[in-house]
């Protein structure tokens, strides 16, 4: 088909997923335009472990990498709660921030194609195109539309308001720091590697990403960490409210969180984590929390609205793959709407991205078994006590390599 039969995508959704959509449509020839609800987005986000999957796909596309996208990590570093190096793991790695492959992708993209602030409102499905229809009255008719709207996706709530993210039965108290808050002998003990504290009912991790303006030198770099705490849905709903009594379900802005909820996770970090670790977390003056949602669909294609990311399949962050995996999903559906015959291609790419998505799923089960609600039977308890293990923690978290991994 040629690119003249082919000519407009619409993609709702101008996070990850959204701009490598549009990147590797423009990259073939289509007119691509991206419509993204929030004003912006350049702030958000925290670290990235990037996997060679990303890069693959940005090659493929035609773009040029910049000469560094991160910091280097050699490996992995597990301490113990007295601060004692426990075990270590050799995983070299590129460390990121959301914020600098957010901007990277912006750049690859014209000014005009992109859209903030514009909600999506609805979608009116036609045989051989869909029209977006937005809040504030305009619509948009395309050969395709792309649902890259993540996991709490309006678009895919209209075209299956069946499926849903699932809170997991842990959060994560998450922090991102410029590097000199942290004193200079604790971040000499934690530069260059990804580093892991045991504590009951999770872990802590932290690790070096680019500056607030991409920075990858010394001194300008920032620090990210997180902390997996395991709490059922009455706890998540106390610390998703603010100190007005509002609820904020779909995740509390970092500026409402209460403070005595922030001084008890620093008192627990006292009782139950290494002394560097309290020190970085003593170091960020507003840690935010993140609930562990998850989502899996069971149908991609929708007529002429395809859906891709986290609005398709949202995994455990354990496997460090929703940047890499936005990637693949974007790349493998502009080749599939390139192909002599689009619909049975885009079929085709349904059935795969599927059964990846599964995969990837599954493996985020497996990962976060140990976190959460206790084990429900004895397999489950094996399962649990294994990838607690510090040697498999370090070894499998966010791998490298995640291909071994996945079943599909």
């Amino acid at each position: 088909m040629g690119v003249e039969q082919r000519q407009r995508v619409a993609i709702v959704g101008g996070s990850m997923a959204g701009l490598f959509a549009a990147v590797f449509l423009r990259r073939r020839g289509f007119r691509v335009d991206v419509y993204e609800r929030a004003p912006d987005l350049a702030d958000r986000g925290a670290g990235i472990v990037t996997h060679d999957l990303l890069y693959d796909a940005l090659r493929r596309a035609g773009v040029t990498l910049r000469p560094d996208m991160g910091i280097r990590s050699v490996g992995r570093m597990m301490l113990d709660a007295q601060g004692d190096v426990i075990g270590t793991y050799d995983m070299p790695q590129i460390m990121t921030s959301w914020g600098l492959i957010y901007r990277f992708l912006r750049e690859q993209l014209p000014a005009d194609c992109y859209h903030p602030g514009v909600s999506l409102g609805g979608i009116e499905a036609g045989r051989a195109s869909a029209t977006a229809v937005f809040d504030n009255g305009e619509r948009v008719e395309a050969d395709w539309v792309v649902a890259a709207d993540g996991v709490q996706s309006t678009l895919r709530g209209l075209v299956a308001p069946e499926v849903g993210p699932m809170y997991c039965g842990y959060y994560i108290w998450r922090g991102l720091i410029d590097e000199t808050r942290v004193p200079p002998a604790v971040l000499d003990e934690l530069a260059g590697r990804l580093v892991f504290g045991m504590a009951p009912g999770g872990h802590w991790l932290g690790y070096l990403v680019a500056g607030p303006r991409d920075e990858l030198v010394v001194g300008q770099r920032r620090y990210n960490w997180a902390w997996y705490r395991s709490g059922d849905e009455s706890v998540l709903r106390e610390l998703l409210t603010d100190a007005s009594g509002r609820h904020h379900p779909a995740g509390i802005p970092h500026d409402r969180i209460r403070s005595e909820l922030r001084d008890a996770m620093r008192a627990e970090a006292a009782r139950l984590l290494s002394p560097q670790m309290q020190t970085v977390i003593g170091a960020t003056p507003a840690p935010f929390l993140q609930p562990i949602y998850e989502l899996g669909s069971e149908r991609l294609v929708f007529g002429r609205v395809a859906v891709i990311g986290d609005a398709a399949f949202t995994a455990r962050p354990h496997v460090g793959m929703g940047v890499s995996k936005a990637a693949d999903d974007a790349a493998t559906l502009a080749e599939a709407l390139c192909a002599e015959n689009p619909e049975a291609a885009v079929e085709a790419w349904e059935t795969q991205r599927l059964g990846y998505g599964r995969a990837v799923l599954d493996w985020g089960r497996d990962l976060g078994s140990y976190i959460g609600p206790p084990p429900r039977d004895a397999a489950h308890r094996a399962k649990a006590e294994y990838y607690q293990r510090p040697e498999v923690l370090m070894s499998v978290t966010a791998a490298s390599d995640p291909a071994p991994f996945l079943s599909s």
